[in-house]
């Protein structure tokens, strides 16, 4: 029994830094943009050393929880380049085609059960985000989507999503519900006030 709980901390603990991972470069993406609006993010606060450091934390992950971990990255990176889908990424590619690549690279190394999970439960979080940051990006201006497409119909798709990731994986998804707030108490802790942004 208590080797089950070791391995579900190990895995837990791989999962709270590859949301760092995550969270870390999703805010360097956007380091730009918050310095001109104000924001004090962790990003900001290590500036070039941002990228060494998410690497670190991804290396890590990776060894306490290869295939949670390499699902959830890929598809928060999935999430993120098909949020514009026609918008045309570095590789020239439409992002969803470039979303659609990164799912198979997914399915092909972890598998497309714990691919579906990922993609599911990470839609869940960007929601819930979107929905969080509701109000402060409709007085910046940012188009989430919750703006897009309304409080109520976001909010039910986040409950799918979250209902879907349960059906496919309950364990990992208490796993991420419980990594996640501390994901963001972390990033807030050592970014400083104001740390907090979309997703």
């Amino acid at each position: 029994m208590f080797g089950v709980w070791s391995s579900l901390l190990v895995e837990w603990i791989g999962i709270v830094l590859a949301g760092l991972t995550i969270k870390l470069m999703d805010d360097w993406l956007d380091v730009e943009y918050d310095q001109c609006v104000g924001r004090h993010t962790l990003a900001i606060r290590l500036g070039r050393a941002c990228l060494p450091y998410a690497l670190l934390g991804f290396g890590v992950a990776m060894a306490l929880a290869p295939q949670v971990a390499l699902a959830l990255f890929l598809a928060a990176y999935a999430i993120g380049m098909g949020h514009d889908l026609l918008e045309k990424m570095p590789t020239r590619l439409p992002g969803w085609v470039e979303s659609a690549i990164v799912l198979a690279i997914s399915g092909w190394a972890t598998s497309i059960g714990l691919t579906l999970w990922a993609l599911c439960v990470m839609a869940m979080i960007q929601l819930l985000d979107d929905l969080m940051d509701l109000q402060y990006d409709r007085r910046s201006g940012q188009n989430n989507l919750a703006i897009r497409f309304g409080f109520v119909e976001v909010t039910l798709a986040m409950f799918i999503f979250l209902l879907a990731s349960v059906l496919l994986s309950p364990m990992k998804t208490v796993q991420v519900l419980v990594a996640a707030p501390l994901v963001h108490m972390i990033i807030a802790q050592f970014g400083g006030i104001g740390s907090r942004k979309r997703g």
